[in-house]
């Protein structure tokens, strides 16, 4: 058998063009998220948690995040994955938001208290 034989009988996977060879991949999510807690019980009967959360500790810088990825479209353009060169890509910073936690976001601290009885 040939390889003429084998292309004739759809035998050899198709090619796939590569992508332009400055391009670039999404950007990694960097967080240092972490929390300190702690219980106390009083008579066997009311506990008390307190906590404090810190969220993106270190302060690292995110892009490209769920709701602002780039585009899956193939349309060669800056936003697309097939379009987007270094000078174009980190354009879409992750922003405070509204002051709630969110993905990625600046630095953030949360203060909880639960009281259990």
């Amino acid at each position: 058998m040939t390889a003429t034989d084998l292309v004739a009988l759809g035998g050899v996977a198709p090619t796939v063009t590569p992508a332009p060879a400055d391009q670039v991949n999404y950007s990694w999510l960097k967080a240092f998220d972490t929390t300190i807690a702690w219980s106390h019980t009083f008579l066997e009967k009311v506990t008390i948690k307190p906590e404090v959360g810190f969220y993106n500790l270190m302060n690292f810088a995110n892009f490209d995040l769920p709701t602002s990825m780039m585009s899956g479209l193939l349309s060669g353009s800056t936003g697309a994955v097939n379009g987007t060169n270094p000078a174009g890509h980190l354009v879409n910073r992750v922003g405070v938001g509204t002051g709630v936690f969110s993905l990625g976001s600046p630095r953030q601290i949360e203060f909880s208290l639960k009281v259990v009885f």
